[in-house]
């Protein structure tokens, strides 16, 4: 019995020790709670926008070329040295202007020498057919002449042809493009000597539609656009190819515009109507966010009373239709003038109070 009291004693001061040490970091866990509560709910500072409701036209961009009606390479058919440039790069030639002329003395030469005996030879014939009606002369000789003279005119019109080749004019009223030869360089064959450009305002825009993406018809409009995304103008479809491309699967669709002030050989983008008008929802791109479940927005109710901000953070989902440069138009189970975070709404979560900048 005697050993059993000291073991007794050393347990209840364990426990008494225990105890202890229990209710202070009780109290220490407490009073740190009611410190933790005594600071005020996070919040975010967020612009907002209400709900638009507005009638949106599903919108594809496709790649065009602008082209000159009048447009013209100008490359000879025969080569041969230049020995007369008329007219400066840049600058206008009327229609039936030479543009540039290539050496053709060794063919004139040669086409006088043909007329000359062109000349004899006929007037052989001549000589030859009043002779054979005094029976002086066989009809052979007659025949011989008459063919001759027939493949001596032949000949004159061949070096006609090839002299015309080395003089080239101007098809049409145009501005001239740049070259870079002089009199005296030689001009091969096929090679591109300068351009020419007609006067007209009116310019075509060419683009391939993909097979199922939209049918255009002769009268329907495109919106046009630059390179930069910059609106350039409207333009009518003149021309829709009646047939697909069996690689690509697309068809070559023409439009015409004489407001679009674009060179010709210019990109393009050409924005074509996918789907009929259809009313939808409407906010600034930067109110969309992302998550693996798709598309969603934080929604700006109203808080309880007593609440530290006016408002909290709801996210709702939401179904992309389509997006401009500023806007996104979507379908969701919530209406027109609703409140919904833009600037700042990445900074949301679920149930956080927010407050509205500059109130």
């Amino acid at each position: 019995m005697r050993r059993i009291i000291p073991w007794l004693i050393t347990l209840m001061s364990c426990f008494g020790v225990t105890a202890a040490l229990a209710t202070v970091k009780y109290q220490q866990i407490s009073a740190a709670i009611a410190f933790g509560e005594s600071f005020p709910e996070p919040y975010e500072v967020v612009d907002a926008m209400a709900v638009a409701e507005v009638d949106y036209v599903a919108t594809r961009r496709l790649t065009g070329t602008i082209r000159a009606p009048e447009f013209l390479e100008i490359a000879p058919s025969i080569g041969g040295r230049i020995v007369s440039i008329p007219h400066s790069a840049g600058s206008v030639v009327n229609s039936g202007d030479t543009i540039v002329e290539l050496f053709s003395e060794d063919l004139s030469a040669q086409k006088a020498a043909l007329i000359a005996n062109r000349e004899l030879t006929n007037t052989q014939l001549k000589r030859s057919r009043r002779l054979q009606s005094d029976s002086l002369i066989s009809q052979n000789d007659v025949d011989v002449q008459a063919a001759r003279l027939k493949a001596l005119s032949a000949q004159i019109d061949a070096l006609s042809a090839q002299i015309s080749q080395l003089t080239i004019t101007a098809p049409f009223t145009g501005r001239l493009g740049i070259f870079t030869q002089v009199n005296g360089d030689m001009l091969a064959q096929g090679t591109v000597f300068s351009t020419l450009t007609g006067l007209s305002a009116e310019r075509w825009i060419d683009f391939e539609v993909p097979q199922g993406l939209v049918d255009l018809n002769v009268g329907s409009t495109v919106n046009v656009y630059d390179i930069n995304s910059q609106f350039r103008g409207r333009a009518g479809v003149i021309a829709v190819s009646p047939a697909l491309n069996p690689r690509s699967r697309t068809f070559t669709v023409r439009a015409s515009s004489d407001q679009i002030a674009l060179r010709h050989g210019e990109l393009v983008q050409v924005e074509v109507a996918t789907r009929d008008s259809q009313r939808v929802l409407s906010l600034p791109n930067r109110s969309i966010r992302w998550d693996t479940d798709g598309t969603y927005v934080f929604l700006l109710e109203d808080a309880e009373s007593g609440a530290e901000k006016p408002y909290r953070a709801k996210p709702a989902r939401v179904t992309l239709i389509g997006e401009s440069s500023s806007d996104s138009y979507f379908t969701a189970n919530f209406t027109e003038g609703t409140l919904v975070a833009t600037v700042g709404s990445f900074k949301l979560s679920d149930g956080m109070l927010a407050k509205l900048s500059g109130s």
